[in-house]
Order: C-alpha cells, then sequence, then structure tokens
C-alpha cells in the first residue's frame, strides 16, 4: 500500500489600494461632482465612505458603489455625490475613508470644495 502526503497551502496575498479623489465641475448645471475611487486592491472585500465635515453623506446622494474586476485580477470600486451651489458656497470639506485588510489603519482623503466661477 502506498500513502502520499498531500499538503495544501493557501495564498494569503493582499495588494493596498490606490485612492484618489476627484473633483469635476459642470458648469451648465452648476455642481459640482466628487468621487472617491478606490482601485487596484485584493481581496474584494473593501469599506469607501465619503463624508461631509466628518459626517456620513446620506446613502440617496451617493452614486456608484458597485465592486469592479480590473483585467489584473484586482478591483475597483468608485463613489460619487453631486454638489450644488449652496453647498458650494458653504465650503464643506469632504473625505474619502477607506478601508481594507492590507492596510494598518484606515485611509482618508479630504478636500475642500469652494464655489466654481
Amino acid at each position: 500500500m502506498m500513502c502520499f502526503l498531500l499538503s495544501v497551502f493557501t495564498l494569503s496575498l493582499t495588494v493596498k489600494p490606490r485612492v484618489r479623489v476627484i473633483k469635476r465641475y459642470c458648469r451648465e448645471a452648476g455642481v459640482v461632482q466628487m468621487t472617491c475611487l478606490a482601485t487596484g486592491f485584493y481581496p474584494r472585500h473593501i469599506n469607501l465612505t465619503l463624508l461631509q465635515d466628518g459626517q456620513p453623506v446620506n446613502e440617496e446622494r451617493i452614486t456608484g458603489g458597485e465592486l469592479l474586476p480590473n483585467p489584473d485580477g484586482t478591483y475597483q470600486m468608485r463613489k460619487s455625490v453631486e454638489l450644488g451651489a449652496e453647498e458650494q458656497r458653504e465650503r464643506h470639506t469632504y473625505t474619502c475613508t477607506v478601508t481594507h485588510l492590507s492596510l494598518d489603519n484606515k485611509l482618508d482623503i479630504s478636500i475642500g470644495i469652494a464655489m466654481a466661477i
């Protein structure tokens, strides 16, 4: 009788997300679209939150949030919020907060939104 020892190895690969905040002005509509993009991360689970002055933006105002695959086997997610003239005049600070298994701490990127001229 022959016996074989089979070993199972689990590869625990993690890849840190690349995160950026994009601010786009739409003069015709008078709004600013603020987008948080996290891309190139693995594994797939990620928490991406948009904050206004430290408080979560109402989910009803947020577009996006779908987890999408990248061609290299990593993932991406983006969330956006449109800011009207009133919010631009109030000069709030918006923060993109990301937590992921590959990060030791949460990652915060903040930008101020000023009235578009």
